[in-house]
């Protein structure tokens, strides 16, 4: 039971990815889908004009390579817990290539070096990226809680 195009956020998602992107300024040059920001935009973007919810093959593509370093860390660590939010909880049914799941997986591999199992629900998210780093999993789970009690 993927997410509904109606119940997508892209404006949240474009406005994290916009915080997290570190700009021409400082690349350089913008890499594109080459850069695990502009994959995740690009993706975004491509979503919001096909008016669809997932990427086909999206999640196989992600740019695992990119490694410029240098993200603010609570820019992505809340941005995961925005994408969490707009999470329908699937379960078994969950989607590798449902835009949550790859913008989600892009951030996880600015954030830990890897994409990290999702098993379709976010309160076992929250307990496997607390086994992995605690710290961060309480700055996801303390923006996730903010956020839900609104």
């Amino acid at each position: 039971m993927a997410i509904m195009i109606d119940e997508l956020n892209l404006l949240e998602i474009f406005k994290d990815l916009g915080k997290i992107c570190k700009t021409e300024h400082s690349c350089g040059c913008c890499a594109e889908k080459a850069c695990l920001v502009g994959y995740a935009r690009n993706g975004a973007a491509e979503c919001r004009i096909a008016k669809r919810t997932g990427l086909p093959n999206g999640f196989e593509n992600i740019p695992p390579s990119d490694i410029r370093g240098g993200y603010d860390e609570y820019d992505v660590l809340h941005a995961i817990a925005h994408l969490l939010l707009q999470c329908r909880n699937c379960k078994e049914e969950h989607y590798d290539n449902c835009l949550i799941n790859v913008v989600r997986s892009c951030l996880e591999v600015i954030e830990f070096g890897e994409e990290k199992e999702y098993r379709g629900n976010v309160i076992n998210y929250l307990m496997d990226i607390a086994q992995y780093d605690p710290t961060k999993a309480d700055i996801i789970k303390e923006e996730y809680m903010l956020h839900k009690e609104k």
